[in-house]
């Protein structure tokens, strides 16, 4: 029989690493097509590109803590974008699917971070958000289809954590597609990211393994050079973070 419970210590440690990667995704993944007369192909100036994310006094209405917007260069320097020590997944991609955008140094971007509010995600065991959006050269299409292909090596992995101390956790990581927000001139993508860890029991009061269960939610939208990256606790949070920066996007266009 399989428990859930809070994720604590190490467990929860793990979880948070993986879902701060900004790297999730789906196996069989849902991208869609909206050509309609909206907005054309996207470009945008470094400061229209900065003003595409929420300020973070916004945020603040649904979130417990927010970090400033940063650069993409800023996010590589303090290693947002790795896997973190001790963690690693088999296949490779699982952890590392960024790796599909290219050298991320020649990219032009900013991201914001941050933990969504009790409230507002009441059921989720981590409440990590992530915004980010590039500019893509060559189009932010051709990015899409480069996560796609690197997700389907990847629809169900297996994840290891180094305890310190003898034998790693194992646990998995799956990814399942959920239908992409439909917006107009863009082309979205939406899938889950699960991941499943056992937690050692310290109170050693039952034998019946304990796992943490832990969703988050990614969803891509692209338009030109424009990519929009969207991690949230939420199906819900995720489609209204790249509905509003969309929005914005359109504005400006």
């Amino acid at each position: 029989m399989r428990n859930k419970r809070t994720v604590v210590t190490l467990a929860a440690v793990a979880l948070a690493a993986l879902t701060t990667l900004f790297l999730a995704g789906n196996g069989a993944a849902s991208a869609e097509d909206h050509n309609t007369a909206a907005p054309g192909p996207m470009h945008f100036t470094t400061e229209e590109l900065r003003q595409l994310l929420d300020p973070t006094d916004a945020q603040r209405k649904t979130a417990s803590a927010v970090e400033p917007v940063i650069t993409i260069e800023e996010a590589l320097k303090t290693g947002q974008f790795e896997s973190g020590p001790g963690l690693t997944s088999e296949p490779k991609g699982c952890l590392n699917m960024t790796d599909a955008l290219g050298d991320l140094r020649s990219i032009e971007g900013f991201m914001q971070s941050g933990e969504r509010s009790m409230e507002m995600a009441p059921d989720s065991l981590q409440r990590y958000f992530m915004t980010a959006v590039f500019q893509i050269p060559g189009g932010a299409d051709a990015a899409i289809d480069k996560v796609t292909e690197v997700l389907r090596t990847c629809s169900a992995g297996t994840v290891l954590v180094d305890t310190g101390s003898g034998e790693p956790l194992r646990g998995s990581i799956s990814y399942a597609e959920h239908p992409a927000p439909s917006l107009d001139g863009a082309r979205t993508f939406a899938s889950t990211l699960t991941t499943i860890l056992p937690v050692p029991d310290a109170s050693r009061t039952t034998d019946a393994p304990i796992v943490a269960e832990c969703d988050a939610q990614l969803t891509l939208t692209a338009n030109g050079d424009l990519l929009i990256w969207s991690v949230e606790p939420t199906e819900r949070l995720a489609t209204e973070s790249v509905s509003t920066v969309y929005a914005r996007a359109v504005a400006l266009s």
